[in-house]
């Protein structure tokens, strides 16, 4: 019989760590998208913002990457990491939405 205590991860951990990579290459292709179309209508502010939120998803994802996968306790490794995504996310959602709406009211 097997011990079951003891699991077999196979490819898991490396199944979860491509998928954080993944995670972190959309909001940085999400910030440049939206940083060159500031560039194009020539707002600075909007490009800045964008190169801010890419350079804050990247450091931390090159610097210390989450491993993904859970440990034997069952907690989730990587929770500080998909918190601070989570926030960039909204932080690039708020600066395109915030972008639009001013240039709706300003054609207005």
């Amino acid at each position: 019989m097997s011990d079951p205590a003891a699991r077999d991860e196979g490819l898991q951990p490396e199944r979860t760590a491509l998928a954080w990579q993944r995670s972190v290459l959309g909001v940085v292709v999400g910030a440049l998208l939206l940083g060159a179309a500031g560039l194009r209508s020539g707002h600075a502010p909007v490009v800045w913002a964008a190169a801010a939120v890419a350079v804050l998803t990247l450091v931390p994802a090159v610097l210390r990457p989450p491993t993904g996968g859970l440990p034997g306790s069952g907690r989730l490794r990587s929770w500080s990491f998909l918190v601070r995504l989570v926030a960039l996310v909204l932080a690039l959602a708020g600066i395109g939405a915030a972008w639009a709406v001013a240039r709706a009211v300003g054609a207005a």
